[in-house]
């Protein structure tokens, strides 16, 4: 994938009048926990959304989990940290249906941008003024991506993967620290300030850095990306859209980057872990419609969103992916 190529044949071929959004980076999370019946038929549909899969034999007990919280709550899993799963009798529905208990996180939904594996959402929510807010969640993630491409080039060099993509894992993290930098001042003199970043121990082994990075970095940072250069175009401040023109141009690079590592790290799973993270990818990609029209909305100093404009640019990312 051409990130660059695919970005700007998006933004020259729609007319905005305003910029996309999925910001608001203190998403609502929480824990949940499912004791119930499966029958064929959810099977059935598992099978039909995540393409990946062929029979109820390719199907995990996570998979299976996730995708039910999401179907009744839909919200997001985040993580099942327990999983028990019986298969119904019959694949054609006769006879008892299986039955799954599981627990796990949920969040409404993920923001823009690479997160590091163990990341913990922050921002400002104490400052009054909605852009300081929103600059504040902004600078944060920015920061949380310094830590997230330093610890992807640790990762690497331990996978033995070529030096050219390390170096670039280490030149994205320069870039994000001046994001970071950037958008701090300007949330300062919106009286918000930054917070500390926190995060929690994360699992860090090939798989875990393939399927973090399909989802974050491919399809996250990418729209990050798309988002930023409408920034760039529509924010009302000559000094906002300089910054985020900068920005724009970095994320792109980075969206590249993901690309070009989900191809080398793919290459080295297992099938079965390859299709798990194909699938997550698609359901990443396929929820970013539903994202977009929750949270298309922005302070005016950023842009304006209609529903229609975000369904596009999100149906957008997912035709050029």
């Amino acid at each position: 994938m051409d990130v660059r190529h695919a970005l700007l044949t998006i933004l020259s071929t729609m007319p905005l009048t305003g910029c996309p959004s999925v910001w608001n980076c203190n998403p609502p999370e929480e824990r949940f926990e499912l004791d119930e019946p499966v029958t064929a038929a959810q099977l059935d549909e598992v099978v039909e959304f995540y393409t990946a899969y062929q029979s109820w034999d390719d199907l995990d007990c996570a998979t299976i989990c996730g995708h039910i919280y999401e179907q009744e709550r839909m919200w997001q899993a985040s993580s099942v940290d327990s999983c028990e799963l019986t298969l119904p009798e019959n694949p054609d529905g006769s006879g008892e249906p299986g039955h799954i208990a599981c627990k796990g996180g949920g969040i409404q939904y993920y923001c823009e941008g690479r997160r590091p594996l163990g990341h913990v959402e922050g921002g400002d929510e104490a400052c009054s003024d909605p852009l300081g807010r929103t600059l504040a969640a902004m600078a944060y993630l920015e920061a949380a991506s310094v830590i997230a491409f330093e610890q992807l080039a640790e990762q690497l060099s331990g996978f033995a993967a070529p030096v050219e993509l390390i170096d670039r894992c280490r030149v994205a993290a320069d870039q994000e620290r001046a994001h970071a930098r950037w958008l701090t001042t300007l949330a300062a003199q919106h009286g918000a300030a930054v917070p500390e970043l926190d995060r929690v121990p994360a699992a860090e082994q090939l798989f875990d850095v393939a399927l973090h990075n399909a989802v974050e970095g491919c399809v996250h940072e990418t729209f990050a990306a798309l988002l930023a250069a409408c920034r760039a175009r529509r924010a009302t401040s000559p000094v906002l859209r300089r910054v985020f023109a900068r920005i724009a141009a970095d994320e792109a690079d980075h969206g590249q980057l993901a690309w070009d590592l989900h191809a080398w790290l793919r290459a080295r799973l297992a099938p079965e872990q390859a299709a798990a993270v194909d699938a997550a990818q698609e359901l990443a990609l396929a929820r970013l419609p539903e994202r977009a029209r929750e949270l298309a909305s922005l302070p005016a100093e950023l842009g304006a969103l209609t529903d229609a404009e975000a369904l596009a640019l999100a149906l957008s990312e997912q035709l050029a992916a």
